[in-house]
């Protein structure tokens, strides 16, 4: 279950031309008449478009967050560079919703088979599998590296910042064009998904330890449903949208659940569960 983020997976980007109303999804930025650089509205414009099939449902979360998710798992197609799936046949892929994009292939689970008694066939597709995304994994940490971003800056701003925002769309952009990440990049494609799709609120959730060292020890996540709280929005209380909020998490599943399963999984006396980035509800 415990996920290392990658080195780069949260740096800050400031693009030139900033996106400033982040509530909106992309069509309604354009018909604002907001400026941005060509390069990042071609991004922008990839992203919304591979959100369609969450479009007309984004207004019922947990089932905007499922589709979310089967989009995401399919477009990373091979699969997290930091989960070894189980010898039953993997957890990664599943069906493309009716009307995604086409042309996506979901990681197909190596099949069971009466000859292979100790999965040595499935394993070997498991590994090949897990390199593969390794590789590419390393291609998006270099790509990230490499955007112009200033993340001392970034931290000092508030999370619904575009500063903030406008990066998770560079994030997702790299992991859909390789193919691969770890839970900040997958985090960082479901939440831009459903954010270009209208879905609102939605918050990324860093899950970081509270003392000792991060390695192995932290988390992404994309929760829909957190309303605005009465405190500290970017530490946002639990008991104030455990019990409503929906929790999106493509890494390790493949449909949504209840926010409320945070707590037996990351237990909240030893983990933050800090807003990166949010849109807020519509009024």
């Amino acid at each position: 279950m415990h996920c290392q983020r990658g080195g780069h997976a949260l740096n800050i980007v400031l693009p030139s031309g900033r996106v400033r109303d982040h509530h909106a999804p992309l069509f309604h930025v354009f018909a604002a008449g907001l400026r941005m650089t060509p390069e990042l509205e071609a991004k922008q414009h990839r992203i919304a478009a591979l959100a369609g099939p969450i479009r007309p449902i984004a207004g019922n979360l947990p089932i905007a967050a499922t589709t979310a998710i089967k989009i995401t798992r399919a477009l990373i197609s091979a699969g997290p560079s930091n989960q070894i799936a189980p010898f039953s046949g993997g957890s990664w892929g599943g069906q493309v919703p009716a009307g995604g994009p086409r042309g996506l292939r979901s990681f197909d689970r190596p099949e069971k088979r009466p000859d292979d008694p100790f999965a040595i066939r499935r394993l070997g597709a498991e590994l090949d599998r897990w390199m593969t995304s390794t590789i590419a994994t390393g291609q998006v940490d270099t790509g990230v590296g490499e955007l112009d971003y200033d993340e001392a800056y970034a931290m000092t701003l508030s999370n619904l910042d575009p500063y903030r925002i406008d990066h998770l769309d560079e994030i997702a952009h790299l992991a859909i064009r390789h193919g691969a990440g770890n839970c900040g990049y997958i985090a960082s494609t479901a939440f831009a998904l459903m954010r270009h799709a209208g879905v609102a609120p939605l918050d990324l959730i860093l899950i970081l330890p509270r003392s000792g060292p991060r390695f192995f020890r932290n988390h992404t996540v994309a929760v829909l449903g957190i309303p605005d709280v009465s405190g500290n929005q970017k530490e946002p209380p639990f008991d104030q949208w455990a019990d409503t909020a929906v929790l999106a998490d493509a890494w390790q599943e493949e449909m949504s659940m209840p926010a409320s399963v945070l707590a037996d999984r990351w237990p909240r006396d030893t983990y933050h569960y800090l807003s990166y980035a949010r849109v807020r509800p519509r009024s």
